[in-house]
């Protein structure tokens, strides 16, 4: 269990007749000033699955609001600026669930804890037949093969309600993916490293590009 010190609490409460103010609280920045959001924008997200993201600004600061399956995912950049013009800031990013949001706009508040070490499980990966084969002749590669396990392990925590499907691009020497949300590129970089006895290696990485 994480303990106070890795999360952040996030409280959104109505605001009639058309705004919700959002603020949030964590232990390294204390509680945030408040950000009204608009009742129409939150709407727009519940009611439609396929809803393009949000973009809403409030004295300086703003959120990016966009939808994934049954979840409102948010981007908040809360924003100061001082006498010299020098903007510090820092983000939070929170999901929540559709049906919270729903009581949200019903007039309920919602008190929410975010914890900055919680991990989504893998998207569902769907490889087609094409990315098969390619991807098997990849991990004829030492150094590809282990680029690819590295790339796997660290990306696409998005969560089970996210399916991807991945195809060849052999214009990457990578892979080309899509979902209901976005599109890219698994890219195939090559790099020279310098070892503990002194020689160059040769280092494989594969990055996500969208």
């Amino acid at each position: 269990m994480s303990n106070f010190a890795e999360c952040t609490l996030v409280k959104l409460v109505p605001s009639e007749p058309y705004f919700v103010a959002l603020t949030t609280f964590d232990i390294y920045h204390g509680r945030s000033t408040r950000f009204l959001l608009q009742k129409k924008d939150l709407e727009t997200l519940v009611n439609d699955p396929d809803a393009s993201r949000i973009l809403d600004t409030d004295i300086g600061s703003y959120v990016e609001i966009s939808r994934r399956a049954n979840h409102l995912q948010f981007k908040l950049t809360l924003l100061h600026q001082d006498f010299r013009n020098d903007v510090t800031g820092y983000v939070h990013n929170f999901e929540l669930p559709v049906e919270k949001i729903s009581s949200l706009l019903n007039g309920q508040s919602i008190h929410h804890v975010e914890y900055a070490r919680d991990e989504k499980p893998k998207a569902t990966l769907t490889i087609t037949d094409s990315g098969h084969n390619l991807l098997r002749q990849f991990c004829q590669d030492k150094l590809t093969k282990s680029a690819l396990k590295r790339f796997f392990r660290d990306h696409f925590n998005y969560g089970r309600d996210e399916r991807l499907i991945i195809y060849p691009d052999n214009w990457v020497k990578g892979f080309y993916f899509e979902c209901d949300r976005m599109n890219g590129g698994i890219v195939r970089h090559e790099d020279i490293i310098i070892g503990r006895n002194g020689c160059k290696y040769k280092k494989v990485y594969y990055a996500l590009h969208t």
